[in-house]
């Protein structure tokens, strides 16, 4: 330990001794004049960190005590586009790069996602795209998934409103196959169903964040379990002088309000920087006036450079949920006469007046109906809290050659609280569900410049997962059934990822690799009212995964255009809760609710194999760039959820009736159409259009039918944002998804059900009001599904037009 000690201390101080230089310039417009408050951002293409700072007020900037090597430095600024430029840095050299902002041409935004290491637009192999800050601010949206919307290959489905359950998928995949990262780090909830991020999806609010990547294919061998169709990296503020802090208040319908403040700067020659937002979202309303919703959230970043090659970041993100769930969709009560014998059945819905009259107990006409929606339970809740912390240690050993290790915790709560209340079947008494999850992640990690052109990283993670639920149906005497659960799995896993740029850094090879190792602890139950089904059962670890991904990028300069193609396969370990979970149910030929173990602890791994190509290509001197991908999925097998009463109670070992079984794979293919275009000053332009087909093998939900649930064929998004003066924008957001099916009981036997397509069309206005220096207030106002489209989401009820204004103040 002595020797480890004095190894990191010489090292520290061989790293203090490198001679160090500097980078500074002037920021300007194409007529010469200064742009000052231009956000200004450094990154190390060999490591994970990066710096920041704002020009003055005579467009200069100014980076000191850098080590000697090649940077990537990016600047922002609002009526502008985003510009990246290459630099390199000698020892003790003092460099100046001036750059010229250009008001035409697309982002030239830098990129950390694709391979977890900073990359230019032109070096990146594999298919990526970005939700700026200025993007989120001109659709002023506030959620995470909200504003994924525009992006290719993206479906986000919301079951009624602000705060309700929201499903994330990419390429057709289950929403499980998408991992979730917070600055790199896995975010998700090891209590949920699928050990993924879908059920904190509707509690992710844009409290602090600088913008949202999303990287497009297989990452496991990067990011771990769930990166199966890609990633969603939501990058926060770090921080930076000059001291900036902004306030935000708005309100409309669904009784909605939300405030945030935010502050960020830096202190001590700008050696510390912080940042923090907080934010409060409050829905008395919601669509049928009794979906209240109310979010408290808080993140918080703080980097300290310990000495110019050292620094130490910790970053915090919190919340506290709670919303008013509603009942789902039910065949229950539809007449029988209504449903076609042979095939599949078409949605149509119950009429919101006669579901009004439905639940008022009354006689509702159902000439033709197929399908109640999403009805009002009054007492049926959920809150939700979650937070996640992590802290940073980086250190830079040489020009070189750097490390850094991380540890970061992912704390989940959350309760479900159901009573008799309401229509159709429900609980005999309050029944309460309590789900916790923690993960604890240490990673530590090397990377080295061998060569100009080629860099390689290698590192170790450990990762402990634990879960615990408390149900209870809090019925009297001998009707009573409670439990309770606490697993643990440890996962350790070593991983690589080498770049290799050549021809002028025009041809980019990356391949990478991870191996997954798991071990599972003895589950321990208490029980009363019902026996232990999985106490003579053999413990048995989730096997080991192997793991590999391959891309290559080749620039043609000539024509701006880029080709590239992906190769990986993934896996997703099933979760505790698929192993030994259970709940309160309803049996599908009755209704009558009891409570079942879903959980089988024999389920094998989920894995998939991806393959995809694109082309990437810039007209119009920079104007407009263009990018198609075709993308192929092979499901190799798949953990699925049965309740078409395959699962015979008295013959499975756990006296199931329905649960998780080890499913059929499938594939999941299709093309995705990305334009991204800023023809004149002011205005841009985004476009995206994804066309899904998917299968599965086996027909696990309904007998001779193939196709999974939720999947829509064709999403189109279109988005137009202008300045009409220096003062006054406009953006018009257009959004359509075509139909997709969904499983129901029907009579006597599980159907798919067609769910129609939907369309919907956003405006947002926005004035700046006045603009001093540093200083500056806008009024807005947003008309969501400005015609009043009457349309669902998987059987419940979305929103109908709705408007809202607000106030933003920055100083």
């Amino acid at each position: 330990m002595i020797r480890l000690f004095s190894l990191v201390l010489f090292a520290c101080l061989l790293s203090l001794a490198q001679p160090k230089g500097s980078l500074w310039g002037s920021i300007v417009d194409p007529d010469g004049a200064a742009v000052p408050e231009a956000r200004v951002q450094l990154y190390r293409p060999e490591s994970q960190g990066r710096l920041a700072t704002s020009t003055d007020s005579s467009g200069n900037y100014a980076f000191r005590q850098l080590q000697a090597g090649r940077y990537i430095l990016e600047i922002n600024k609002r009526g502008f586009g985003v510009t990246s430029q290459s630099v390199v840095i000698s020892d003790n050299a003092d460099e100046r790069l001036d750059v010229e902002l250009s008001v035409q041409g697309v982002p030239q935004t830098v990129v950390v996602t694709a391979t977890d290491t900073p990359l230019t637009m032109d070096e990146i192999s594999k298919a990526v795209s970005v939700v700026s800050s200025s993007e989120i601010q001109s659709r002023n949206e506030f959620s995470v998934a909200e504003a994924l919307r525009t992006v290719p290959g993206i479906q986000v489905l919301n079951l009624g409103g602000p705060g309700q359950q929201t499903t994330l998928r990419t390429r057709g995949l289950r929403p499980d196959a998408t991992a979730v990262l917070v600055d790199g780090l896995r975010f998700r909830d090891a209590s949920s169903l699928q050990s993924d991020a879908s059920s904190l999806l509707a509690s992710m609010n844009l409290v602090g964040a600088d913008r949202v990547e999303v990287l497009r294919g297989s990452g496991s061998s990067i990011y771990g379990t769930n990166a199966v169709g890609g990633a969603v990296n939501v990058i926060t503020q770090d921080g930076g002088a000059p001291t900036r802090a902004s306030l935000l208040t708005e309100g409309g319908s669904l009784g909605l309000f939300r405030g945030r403040a935010s502050l960020g700067g830096g202190a001590l020659q700008d050696r510390l920087r912080y940042s923090g937002s907080v934010l409060h979202l409050n829905v008395v309303n919601g669509v049928d006036g009794n979906d209240a919703a109310r979010s408290t959230g808080g993140q918080g970043f703080l980097r300290y450079d310990l000495a110019p090659t050292m620094n130490l970041t910790g970053r915090v993100w919190a919340s506290d949920d709670f919303v008013q769930t509603n009942a789902g969709p039910t065949t229950a009560g539809v007449p029988a006469a209504n449903f076609p014998s042979q095939g599949n059945v078409p949605v149509r819905l119950l009429s919101p007046a006669n579901v009004r009259l439905f639940e008022a107990g009354g006689q509702a006409d159902f000439t033709g109906v197929t399908l109640i929606p999403g009805r009002d339970d009054p007492d049926a809740r959920r809150a939700t809290r979650f937070a996640t912390t992590a802290l940073v240690f980086r250190h830079a050993l040489t020009p070189r050659m750097n490390w850094q290790t991380s540890y970061q915790r992912m704390h989940s709560w959350r309760v479900f609280e159901d009573g008799p209340g309401g229509s159709g079947f429900q609980p005999q008494a309050n029944s309460f569900s309590n789900y916790v999850g923690d993960i604890d992640t240490v990673d530590v990690r090397g990377t080295a410049l061998l060569a100009p052109w080629f860099t390689i990283t290698g590192g170790y993670e450990f990762e402990r997962e634990a879960y615990f639920d408390k149900q209870d149906n809090n019925l009297p005497g001998n009707n009573r059934v409670a439990t309770q659960t606490n697993i643990r799995q440890d996962a350790n896993s070593a991983y690589f990822s080498s770049q290799i740029g050549l021809l002028d850094r025009r041809l980019q090879v990356v391949a990478s690799g991870r191996g997954q190792f798991f071990t599972l602890a003895r589950p321990r139950f208490q029980l009363t009212g019902i026996a232990n089904n999985y106490q003579t059962v053999p413990l048995e670890a989730p096997p080991k995964a192997l793991t590999g991904d391959l891309s290559v990028s080749y620039l043609v300069s000539q024509t701006n255009t880029k080709v590239r193609a992906h190769a990986g396969n993934a896996y997703r370990a099933p979760s505790l809760y698929e192993r030994f979970g259970g709940g309160f149910g309803a049996i599908p030929a009755t209704g009558e609710i009891s409570f079942t173990p879903y959980g089988d602890p024999r389920l094998s791994p989920d894995r998939y194999n991806n393959v995809d190509a694109g082309i990437d290509q810039y007209l119009f001197g920079n104007r407009v760039r263009a990018s198609a991908t075709w993308f192929y999925t092979r499901v190799v097998s798949v953990t699925g959820f049965d309740f078409s009463g395959a699962i015979n109670p008295a013959t499975d070992p756990y006296g199931r009736f329905i649960g998780y079984i080890n499913g059929a794979g499938g594939i999941s293919r299709g093309v995705e159409l990305g334009v991204e275009a800023k023809p004149a000053r002011g205005t841009i332009i985004n476009f995206a259009y994804t066309h899904v087909k998917a299968g599965q093998d086996r027909d696990i939900s309904v007998p001779g039918f193939f196709r999974p649930a939720r999947v829509h064929e064709h999403v189109t998004s279109f988005m137009v944002s202008h300045d009409w003066t220096r003062r006054l924008n406009t953006t018009v957001d257009y959004f359509h998804m075509s139909g997709a099916y969904d499983f129901y009981f029907a009579v006597d036997r599980s159907r798919a059900f067609l769910n129609p397509g939907f369309q919907k069309t956003d405006v947002v206005a926005s004035y700046l009001v006045w603009e001093g220096e540093r200083r500056s207030a806008r009024v807005y106002g947003k008309v969501d599904n400005v015609f009043d489209q009457t349309y669902y989401h998987a059987g419940f009820l979305a929103p109908g037009a709705t408007g809202l204004v607000g106030l933003q103040l920055q100083f």
